[in-house]
């Protein structure tokens, strides 16, 4: 019998569900997507189930979902889909013990996230990365959560600038301000919190350098397999990467895992870097949930075949040939610029076999393009 896996996802136009359901499936696995109607998620073609509601109705209705997940489709695990489907499932952990939970769904969560005080670090982006600065390997760049004005002045008078200021809750860059002097930095910490789930933040200070990427998958806090990239291209300035190009870094590998298994992850996960002048790797995000990078196998790497053999308790299958140095993701690169070299010499990664989702992905950013 296939392996049975839950994907939850509140995001409408987020790549990495449905690319990821795509993957699983062809390693074997069945998949049930939750989703709101008219996501990427909902859209593919690539699930033996669904359960599509509006996010806020799927948040109130989060105990009876898990539940149809783990009794009725009999989920081993339920994968978080985005930053707010992790957040959501993360306080669904940490309730667990106050609420009526059958043990099926209790076993199927516990094998899906982290303890709860890791799970709760970990929804809170700010809490988690200013706890990363003191480490050995790739610290996080000083930092502190939620100052006011006078509190980050001190910080800058310490620091100096240029500083970032990061709200939680976001991702692709949203969220992101870049403070220069003093007037940035007093209007980035007054700016009302467009997000209304989440009102915290981090001021750290900026390094410079080159951006990088890690995607890991494992089981039970037990990484398995994982590849860096530097992100080449992105579709916006701090924004989603639209051309990865693989290059190994022993450091950030070895981060990567250590924090995987420290924190008891499953499934897959991403961790950004940025690597200064002096080629010094500084970690400053974690995304515990599906990444846009998960799916790919031109670098070497099958993170899906690696993850389905080990739910399966099978040794790893041989890794596929490494085919490709670049790779430009759809639909980000070709809607950051059509002429890009990339989208020929690339690997691009078009879902041909998804047409639902194809479709979906041209048309919006069509739309995008024309406002």
């Amino acid at each position: 019998m296939a392996e049975r896996l839950g994907i939850l996802c509140t995001a409408t136009d987020w790549a990495a569900p449905p690319r990821t359901a795509a993957a699983l499936t062809k390693c074997g696995a069945d998949v049930c997507v939750v989703a709101p109607p008219g996501s990427y998620a909902a859209l593919t073609r690539f699930k033996a189930a669904d359960i599509v509601m509006p996010v806020d109705d799927l948040f109130r209705a989060m105990p009876s979902v898990l539940r149809a997940l783990a009794e009725d489709f009999g989920a081993h695990a339920v994968l978080p889909g985005d930053d707010l489907a992790f957040a959501a499932l993360a306080k669904f952990v940490t309730r667990m013990d106050q609420l009526e939970v059958s043990e099926t769904t209790r076993t199927m969560m516990v094998r899906s996230m982290p303890n709860a005080p890791a799970a709760r670090l970990l929804a809170c982006d700010s809490d988690f990365i200013v706890a990363q600065q003191h480490r050995q390997l790739c610290p996080a760049p000083p930092c502190v959560a939620n100052p006011g004005l006078a509190e980050a002045e001190a910080f800058t008078a310490a620091h100096g600038y240029p500083v970032v200021v990061k709200r939680d809750g976001f991702a692709s860059g949203h969220g992101v301000s870049i403070c220069r002097d003093r007037e940035a930095l007093a209007g980035a910490l007054a700016q009302p919190q467009p997000h209304p789930r989440n009102a915290t933040f981090v001021l750290q200070k900026f390094v410079p350098g080159t951006v990088y990427g890690a995607t890991v998958s494992g089981v039970y806090g037990r990484p398995l397999a994982g590849f860096s990239f530097v992100k080449h291209r992105c579709s916006t300035e701090n924004g989603a990467t639209s051309v990865a190009l693989h290059d190994h870094r022993d450091d950030i590998a070895q981060h990567a895992f250590q924090l995987f298994e420290e924190y008891g992850l499953n499934g897959f996960s991403g961790f950004d870097y940025i690597v200064d002048p002096d080629g010094k790797a500084h970690f400053i995000e974690i995304n515990p949930r599906l990444m846009p990078t998960g799916h790919l196998t031109c670098f070497g790497v099958d993170l899906s075949a690696v993850f389905m053999a080990a739910l399966s308790g099978q040794p790893p299958p041989p890794p596929p040939l490494r085919t490709h140095e670049y790779a430009a993701l759809f639909p980000n690169e070709w809607a950051r610029d059509t002429d890009s070299p990339y989208l020929r010499t690339a690997l691009h990664d078009v879902p041909w076999h998804d047409p639902p989702v194809l479709a979906a992905m041209i048309d919006r950013s069509l739309a995008a393009q024309s406002r």
